[in-house]
């Protein structure tokens, strides 16, 4: 479970976060939508203890077995966090090693998250000679790999194809009702339409939104629609 109560966030003495309030529960698959701006990243390094609140509480509990809790989470931001000195495979297999798992274990989930994320033919090379959609590739199959019960992904879909974004989404729908949870911030709003459960939805660091996303898209607006009315209205802009 993820616990939000009154939070605000930011840097120094700036807030770009205010006041949001909410519970995730494990088994929910939730998107985090928002342009640009909203500060769905500053949410994210929160939710794994990165960033501390400037006020309120937040508190992430996830019931595991674990010795480090922060083992149980899966956390892909923007920016990769790569071991330059390794290659594909031994960046991958790394995940579920340093979380605990026997190296039998963990060749097989390496081997899994390998052929999901479809970059098996490129495990032997090294991690500076590939591109910058492949290494995206590598830092989610290395945190897929992990098994954790908490999924936090930060614009997974970003140099991906439509397949692998598929698997993917097909791959943590399939996780969630295993019981963990799954927060996606996208742009891919046709894909967070089609898998997620609820909504968190951010414009200008405040909520405007918390709740069950079929009852959001029940009024009748795609979330792509619905986000581009609240900025016409609100800043005379449909800037996405």
């Amino acid at each position: 479970m993820i616990h939000f109560s009154n939070v605000s966030l930011g840097y120094d003495t700036t807030t770009v976060v205010k006041n949001v309030d909410f519970t995730l529960e494990k088994g929910e698959f939730v998107a985090l939508v928002g342009a640009n701006g909203s500060d769905k990243s500053t949410l994210m390094k929160a939710m794994v203890g990165i960033l501390a609140p400037l006020a309120g509480e937040v508190s992430v509990d996830l019931h595991t077995a674990r010795k480090n809790p922060f083992n149980d989470i899966g956390f892909s931001p923007q920016n990769q966090i790569i071991d330059w000195y390794m290659n594909v495979y031994d960046n991958v297999f790394q995940g579920p090693l340093l979380v605990g798992f026997s190296k039998k274990e963990a060749t097989k989930l390496c081997q899994q998250a390998l052929e999901l994320m479809d970059i098996t033919k490129i495990s032997d090379k090294q991690t500076d000679h590939i591109s910058g959609g492949q290494l995206q590739r590598v830092q989610i199959a290395r945190e897929l790999a992990k098994k954790p019960q908490l999924y936090i992904l930060d614009e997974p879909t970003t140099g991906l194809d439509v397949e692998t974004s598929e698997r993917l989404f097909s791959f943590l729908k399939k996780r969630s009702q295993e019981g963990a949870l799954v927060l996606v911030s996208s742009h891919d709003l046709v894909l967070l339409e089609n898998y997620a459960e609820k909504l968190l939805f951010l414009d200008k660091g405040k909520q405007k939104y918390f709740g069950n996303l079929q009852q959001f898209l029940a009024q009748g607006m795609s979330l792509r629609e619905k986000y581009l009315q609240e900025r016409t209205e609100e800043h005379g802009s449909d800037e996405f």
